[in-house]
């Protein structure tokens, strides 16, 4: 009996080393860093677009549709890099997770500065950046990366 509860002890104690290693281990790629941030943007720019409607910024769903149509291709490269992410970090699929940061975007608006004055810049400044992850720094909920990266480099040169 004793020698089961050993075993048993040693298993279970060796499955939790294993969890808080591979816990320890999620960081984020700078493939999956910039798939985050175009996904940042994008949902920030339609929560915009849904909160900021009438008045001055009656254009802002022509520019989101614009920004949408024109960036399209980098919407859809970066969900393969972002659904890895998501799977390797086990913080569930695409959908929720893009409805959490839709929820934080919404909930961040009503503390940010000029909201709609600054969504609606920077959706007319989309049209000349050739990437949407640039715009990141623009955007007037801060963007906050969701682990650290894997890199030892200094995050500030993945807004290039």
């Amino acid at each position: 009996m004793t020698t089961v509860r050993t075993l048993l002890a040693a298993t279970m104690l060796a499955s939790m080393s294993a969890n808080a290693v591979v816990a320890a281990e999620v960081c984020m790629q700078d493939r999956e860093i910039k798939a985050d941030q175009i996904r940042f943007v994008e949902t920030q720019m339609r929560v915009a677009t849904l909160q900021c409607r009438g008045g001055a910024h009656r254009d802002l769903i022509s520019l989101y549709n614009d920004f949408v149509r024109s960036k399209r291709p980098y919407f859809i490269e970066a969900e393969g890099p972002l659904r890895a992410f998501l799977k390797r970090s086990d913080k569930g699929g695409l959908d929720g997770y893009v409805v959490a940061v839709a929820n934080k975007v919404s909930l961040g608006s009503t503390s940010a500065a000029q909201f709609c004055d600054r969504a609606q810049m920077a959706l007319q400044m989309a049209v000349k950046m050739p990437d949407p992850a640039g715009l990141v720094t623009l955007m007037p909920v801060r963007y906050r990366q969701p682990e650290r990266s894997c890199t030892t480099a200094s995050s500030a040169g993945i807004y290039q």
